[in-house]
C-alpha cells in the first residue's frame, strides 16, 4: 500500500533501480506538453520544415568538414574555415548537378507520355490473354483513370516546390554555419551555472555526434545502393538511369518504406518503357538483393552506434511525422525522433518515454562529465 501511495501521492518518486516512475500526473503534463509541440509543428511547418531539413545539412557539412581536416591536419592543421568552405561549395555543387539532372530527365520523361500510354496498352493486351479478360470497357476505364500525364505532373509538381525549398535550405545552412562560432559564447552567457552548462553542452554534443554519425552512414549505405543500381538499370538499358539512381539514393534515407519504394518505382517504369515484364523482373530481384545486403549486412557493420531506437517507433515515426510535415516528415522522422529520445532521457519525468522508445529498453541520461564524443556541432 504503501509503493502504491508513493507512486500517486509523490511524482518524483523512484524504485530501487532509480528508474523514474510514470505517474499518472507526469502522464497528463507529458500529453498536453506533446499536443502542444504537435499543433506548433502543424502550423509552423512553413518555418520548421526548412529550419529542420538545414539542421540536418548543417550537422552533415560539419562531418563532411572533419572529414576534410583529416587530408591536412598533420601538415598544416585542422584549417577549420577552409574545411567548412569546402564542405559548403561540394554541398552546393552537388546540389546544383542534381538540380540539373532531375529538370533535364523529367522534362524528357514527360515528353514520352504518348510512348507509355502504348506500353501500357501493349501491357493490358498481354494481362488480358493471360488472363482471359478482354472487356475493352474495363480496359478503357482503367485506362482513363491511370492518367500518366497527371502522374508525371504530380511529380514535376513535388520536385519544383522541393527546389524553392533548397533556397531557403541553404539560407538557413550559412547562417548557421555564420553563427556556430558563437554558440559557445552565447550559451555561457545564458546559462551561467558550471554544472548545468556543462550538461547541456553534454547533451548537446550527444545529440551532434549521433545525428552525425547517422547521417554519413546512410549517405555512404544510400550512396553505394544507388551507384550498384545505376550499373544494373544501364546493362537493362532503362532510361535515365542517373535519374532514378538519385531517387534510389533519396528515397533509401526513408527507413523501410523508402527501401520499397527504391525498388519498386524503377522497376515500374521499365514496364512503361519496354511494355514487357523481362526488365520488371529483372530490376526487381536485382535492385531487391542490392537492398537486402547493403541494409541488412553491409550498414549494421558500418554503424559505429545505433540510434538506440525501437523498429516499432521508427515505423510509427513515419507515419507521425509524415502525417504532420508530409514528404519532407518522412525523411526527417528518424534523426527527429531520436533527438527527441535523448532530450527525454535527460529529465526525470519524461525518462519513462525515452525508456519506451529506445530498442533495448534502456535510456540513460548524458554525463556532463564524460559527454559523448565531440561532434564539432558548435565549434
Amino acid at each position: 500500500m504503501s509503493e502504491i501511495q508513493g507512486a500517486s501521492g509523490n511524482p518524483d518518486a523512484v524504485p530501487a533501480d532509480g528508474t523514474p516512475l510514470l505517474t499518472v500526473g507526469n502522464a497528463f503534463s507529458i500529453a498536453g506538453l506533446m499536443l502542444i509541440v504537435v499543433l506548433a509543428l502543424i502550423f509552423g511547418s512553413g518555418i520548421l520544415v526548412p529550419l529542420a531539413v538545414a539542421l540536418l545539412f548543417w550537422f552533415f557539412l560539419n562531418a563532411l568538414a572533419r572529414m576534410y581536416e583529416r587530408l591536412w591536419r598533420n601538415r598544416f592543421g585542422p584549417l577549420r574555415p577552409l574545411s567548412l568552405t569546402l564542405a559548403f561549395l561540394t554541398l552546393l555543387a552537388a546540389s546544383l548537378i542534381v538540380t540539373d539532372i532531375i529538370v533535364v530527365n523529367v522534362g524528357e520523361i514527360s515528353s514520352r507520355t504518348e510512348d507509355f500510354e502504348k506500353s501500357l496498352n501493349i501491357l493490358v493486351d498481354k494481362v488480358a490473354e493471360l488472363t482471359g479478360v478482354s472487356n475493352d470497357e474495363v480496359v478503357n476505364t482503367a485506362l482513363s483513370h491511370l492518367s500518366i500525364d497527371q502522374l508525371l505532373s504530380a511529380l514535376l509538381s513535388g520536385l519544383t516546390g522541393l527546389a524553392s525549398n533548397i533556397g531557403v535550405v541553404f539560407l538557413f545552412v550559412i547562417f548557421l554555419l555564420v553563427e556556430q562560432r558563437y554558440f559557445g559564447a552565447k550559451l555561457r552567457a545564458v546559462v551561467p551555472g558550471d554544472a548545468r552548462r556543462r550538461r547541456i553542452e553534454a547533451i548537446l554534443e550527444r545529440i551532434g555526434h549521433d545525428v552525425q554519425s547517422y547521417l554519413w552512414t546512410m549517405f555512404v549505405v544510400s550512396m553505394m545502393t544507388a551507384v550498384l543500381s545505376y550499373g544494373v538499370m544501364v546493362l537493362v538499358g532503362l532510361d535515365s538511369p542517373a535519374f532514378w539512381a538519385f531517387l534510389i539514393f533519396v528515397l533509401n534515407f526513408i527507413p523501410t518504406i523508402g527501401s520499397i519504394l527504391a525498388t519498386g518505382i524503377p522497376a515500374l517504369y521499365s514496364l512503361l518503357q519496354f511494355g514487357e515484364f523481362g526488365p520488371f523482373v529483372i530490376l526487381l530481384v536485382t535492385i531487391g538483393i542490392i537492398q537486402f545486403v547493403i541494409g541488412n549486412i553491409i550498414q549494421p557493420r558500418m554503424a559505429a552506434q545505433t540510434l538506440n531506437l525501437s523498429q516499432f517507433v521508427v515505423v510509427l515515426s513515419l507515419f507521425v511525422w509524415g502525417a504532420i510535415w508530409g514528404v519532407g516528415g518522412l525523411f526527417l522522422a528518424v534523426p527527429l525522433t531520436a533527438v527527441a529520445m535523448i532530450i527525454c532521457a535527460n529529465f526525470p519525468q519524461t525518462r519513462p518515454l525515452a525508456i519506451l522508445m529506445s530498442e533495448a529498453g534502456t535510456a540513460e541520461p548524458v554525463d556532463s562529465a564524460s559527454p559523448s564524443p565531440s561532434s564539432d556541432a558548435g565549434k
